[in-house]
C-alpha cells in the first residue's frame, strides 16, 4: 500500500521512524524520511529531528557553506527579485551551515510538516512567531551569536552569520526532537506521462534566472548564466528538481528599504515540473494545509513519486517562464 505524506502525522507524532513508500509499493522502515534512501539501523538519523535552516542567496552571500548536503532545498522569491534558501537537514552530518539569514512568510508553511528545528537570524515578528508555533526556535536571536553560531571575518554582515548542526540538535526539545515525516513520497519513475529532459530554465523575475541540467546521474544549477558553486570541494547535485509554480501575494509589509514583503502560496494545489532520471514529468502539486505534506499527480491522476535521494524545489511565481529542453 503506497502511503500519502500527509498521513504520517500520526506516525512522527509518536516519534516513530516513518515508513516510506517504495516504486513497487511495499513499505520500508529503513528509509530516510526526506530522502527516501536506505538507513542503517544505527544511524543517528533515526533519533534526530529535521532542521529547518534559511540561507541566504543575496550576491554577497555565495559561495554558501553546507547548503549541498540539505536533504530538501526550497528556493523563494524574497523582495526585489532576490531569492533564499529554506535548507532542511535530517540525513546527514553536514558540519557547518551558512550564511543564515531571516524568516519570511512562507516559512512556517515549509516548516510546519517537519515539527522540528527553526534556525534563522532575525525577521519580522509576525512572521518569526508563526515560524515559532510550529518549530522550535533556535534562531540567532534565541539562543545568541554565540557557538553553534559564529561571525565569520571574511565576509560582511548580514552575510556572515554560520552554524554548526551537530549544536543544534543537541538543543533540540520535546516535542520537537523526533523525526520528521516525509514531505515526499518516493518511488520509481512514472510509466507514462515523462519527457526527455536534458536541462530546464525558470525565471523569479526578470533579473534572475535559476538553470538546471542533467549531468547523467545528478542535476547541476547554475545562475544568471554562472555556474552555482559552495564553498570547499563539493557541489550542488541533487537527484530531484520540482519546479513548483506558486501565487505571490502581498503583505502588509515592507523591507528596510522599503521593498514589498511577499508570500508564495504554497498551500492549496497549482501545476509544476518534476526533473528527475533525466526527464520532466508535468505534475499537479498538492498541499492541503499546513502541516501536510505535498503529493504530485499527473495528467491521468497517478501518483508521480520523487527519486530516492535530495530534492530542490523552485518556489517560481505563476507568470514567469518555464522551459524544458529535450
Amino acid at each position: 500500500m503506497r502511503i500519502r505524506p500527509s498521513r504520517w502525522a500520526a506516525v512522527a507524532a509518536l516519534g516513530a521512524l516513518a515508513v516510506t513508500a517504495c516504486g513497487s509499493g511495499s513499505t520500508k522502515a529503513s528509509e530516510h524520511p526526506l530522502t527516501g534512501l536506505p538507513m542503517a539501523a544505527n544511524d543517528p538519523a533515526a533519533r534526530r529531528p529535521a532542521l529547518f535552516v534559511k540561507v541566504d542567496n543575496a550576491f554577497e552571500a555565495r559561495p554558501q557553506t553546507g547548503i549541498e548536503k540539505a536533504d530538501i532545498v526550497y528556493e523563494e522569491l524574497v523582495e526585489a527579485g532576490i531569492t533564499r534558501f529554506a535548507a532542511i537537514f535530517q540525513s546527514t552530518d553536514l558540519g557547518e551551515v551558512g550564511p543564515v539569514r531571516s524568516v519570511r512568510p512562507v516559512d512556517p508553511a515549509l516548516a510546519a510538516p517537519l515539527h522540528g528545528v527553526a534556525v534563522f537570524s532575525g525577521g519580522i515578528p509576525a512572521f518569526v512567531s508563526q515560524l515559532a508555533a510550529v518549530a522550535q526556535n533556535l534562531s540567532a536571536e534565541q539562543i545568541g551569536e554565540r557557538p553553534p553560531y559564529r561571525r565569520s571575518r571574511d565576509r560582511t554582515a548580514p552575510h556572515n552569520l554560520y552554524v554548526g548542526a551537530g549544536g543544534l540538535w543537541k538543543l533540540a526539545q520535546p516535542p520537537y526532537n523526533t523525526p520528521p515525516a516525509p514531505v515526499f513520497a518516493y518511488g520509481s519513475l512514472p510509466s507514462s506521462g515523462t519527457k526527455p529532459a536534458a536541462s530546464a530554465k525558470m525565471s523569479f523575475d526578470s533579473h534572475n534566472t535559476i538553470a538546471w541540467r542533467w549531468d547523467g546521474s545528478v542535476w547541476r544549477r547554475s545562475q544568471n548564466g554562472r555556474p552555482f558553486a559552495v564553498t570547499g570541494s563539493a557541489s550542488i547535485g541533487p537527484a530531484n528538481v520540482l519546479v513548483q509554480v506558486v501565487q505571490v501575494r502581498p503583505t502588509q509589509y515592507v523591507d528596510v528599504v522599503g521593498n514589498s514583503v511577499t508570500e508564495s502560496v504554497v498551500t492549496g494545489t497549482g501545476s509544476g515540473v518534476l526533473l528527475r532520471n533525466g526527464t520532466a514529468t508535468d505534475v499537479t502539486w498538492s498541499k492541503p494545509d499546513q502541516d501536510s505534506g505535498t503529493s504530485l499527480t499527473e495528467a491521468s491522476g497517478n501518483e508521480v513519486t520523487l527519486a530516492p535521494g535530495s530534492t530542490w524545489v523552485e518556489l517560481v511565481p505563476a507568470g514567469q517562464p518555464v522551459t524544458v529542453t529535450p
